[in-house]
C-alpha cells in the first residue's frame, strides 16, 4: 500500500490567516501575487441589481488556456521556449488528473520555477538534487525538485543545464497531461503563441475556455455587516459566506439544524437581493488581479454597499500552494483565499493555509 504513514494520521487543524489592508493605497495583496494555479473565482455582490459589465468583460476576454497531452518535461528546457515564454511574460503550466499524494506531478510557475513532485523511486532514478517532501516521514516516499529556468547560467553547454537535460531526457520517461496559459508582456503578441509553439512540436493542443459555472440571485436576505474585525466576528462572517456560496439559501425560516447553525451572525442588515457568480477554469494571477481591480472600483463607486467578496480556489492537486510552498491533498486540499472589500478602502484577506502546514 502506498504511503501507509499517511493513512494512520489525523488531518491537522484547519489553519487560516487574516489581515486587513487599505486597498486604496496598497498594491494588490500578497495572496494574489503568490498564488499561481487558480481553478475557480466566486463573487458575492450584496444589494446589487445588475452585475457590473466590467466584471463580465474581465472574465470573458483573454481567458483561454490549452490542454496538452503526454508532455515530455524535457521539452520545457528548450532554450527557445525559455527565452520566449519563461523569461518574457508569465507562463503557467500544471499537471492535471494526477493525484498529488499518490502520483508524480509537475508545474511551471510564472516566476520561472519548474517543480517536479516525484515518488521516491522515480526521484532516485532521476539523479537530480532535491528535498524530501515536507509532509512525508522517514522513510521518505516523495521528493521535490526545483529548477530555476530563469537563472543566467541555465543555458545549453553549461554543466547545470546539461545535467538537468540529460536527467529529464533519458531518465524521466513518464509524460504528463497538462494545462498551460501564457500572459504576454506585449499587446501585439498573442497569448496563443504558446499553443503554436507546442503545436509545431507535434503535440495535440486543445483549446479550453473558462466558463460561468454558477449564477444565482437571492432575494430578501439578511446578511452580516462585518462591522468589526475581532477574530470571532471574522470566523462567523466567513463561515456564513462559505455556506451561502454552497447553499445559497440561508433563510431563518429553515427548520433543520444545519441551517440554524449558520443563521446570519450579528450585526446584520436586510437587503433586497444578493448576486452570486462563479467561474471555473484556469486563471492566472494576472487575471485575478484584473478581477480584484474591477471589484475595488465597483465598491468605491457605491459607498452604500456593506461589502463585496472575492473567493479564489486553487487546484486541489497542485504541487505547490502559496509562495511555492509544498501542497498536500490529504490535509484537505484547500489552497484558497477570500478578499472582502468594504467601503472607505478597507479589505480583509483570509487565506486558508492547511495545505501549507506539515503533518506532525
Amino acid at each position: 500500500m502506498l504511503y501507509p504513514e499517511i493513512w494512520n494520521l489525523e488531518p491537522p487543524p484547519h489553519h487560516t490567516s487574516v489581515e486587513t489592508i487599505d486597498y486604496r493605497k496598497a498594491d494588490v495583496p500578497v495572496a494574489v501575487k503568490n498564488h499561481y494555479f487558480n481553478h475557480s473565482i466566486s463573487v458575492v455582490l450584496p444589494d446589487t441589481v445588475t452585475v457590473p459589465q466590467s466584471l463580465h468583460n474581465c472574465l470573458s476576454e483573454d481567458t483561454d488556456y490549452y490542454r496538452i497531452n503526454k508532455l515530455r518535461v524535457s521539452d520545457l528546457l528548450n532554450i527557445e521556449f525559455i527565452e520566449a515564454f519563461v523569461k518574457k511574460g508569465e507562463i503557467n503550466l500544471l499537471t492535471i488528473e494526477n493525484k498529488i499524494d499518490l502520483q508524480n506531478s509537475v508545474c511551471l510557475t510564472p516566476t520561472g520555477r519548474l517543480v517536479l513532485s516525484l515518488l521516491a523511486d522515480d526521484y532516485q532514478a532521476l539523479g537530480l538534487e532535491g528535498k524530501p517532501f515536507a509532509f512525508s516521514h522517514k522513510p521518505h516516499t516523495r521528493y521535490i525538485v526545483r529548477i530555476d529556468l530563469t537563472n543566467d547560467s541555465f543555458i545549453p553547454g553549461k554543466k547545470n543545464y546539461e545535467r538537468v537535460r540529460v536527467a529529464l531526457e533519458e531518465r524521466l520517461k513518464q509524460t504528463f497531461d497538462v494545462i498551460v496559459s501564457w500572459d504576454s508582456p506585449e499587446i501585439n503578441v498573442c497569448p496563443s503563441s504558446v499553443a503554436a509553439w507546442f503545436h509545431t512540436r507535434n503535440y495535440n493542443v486543445c483549446l479550453c475556455h473558462q466558463k460561468l459555472s454558477q449564477k444565482r440571485t437571492k432575494y430578501s436576505l439578511t446578511i452580516p455587516t462585518y462591522a468589526d474585525r475581532c477574530s470571532k466576528t471574522d470566523t462567523d462572517f466567513f463561515e456564513w459566506l462559505g455556506v451561502f456560496s454552497i447553499d445559497g439559501d440561508l433563510s431563518t425560516e429553515k427548520e433543520d439544524d444545519y441551517a440554524n447553525a449558520y443563521r446570519c451572525p450579528s450585526p446584520s442588515i436586510y437587503v433586497g437581493q444578493v448576486q452570486y457568480l462563479q467561474w471555473t477554469g484556469f486563471f492566472t494571477r494576472k487575471k485575478i488581479r484584473e478581477v480584484y481591480d474591477v471589484l475595488k472600483q465597483y465598491v468605491l463607486s457605491r459607498n452604500t454597499l456593506q461589502w463585496v467578496s472575492l473567493d479564489v480556489q486553487g487546484f486541489a492537486d497542485s504541487p505547490v500552494s502559496f509562495d511555492l510552498k509544498e501542497h498536500m491533498f490529504f490535509t484537505d486540499g484547500d489552497n484558497s483565499y477570500t478578499i472582502v472589500f468594504r467601503p472607505k478602502g478597507e479589505a480583509v484577506i483570509r487565506r486558508n493555509l492547511s495545505s501549507n502546514n506539515k503533518v506532525k
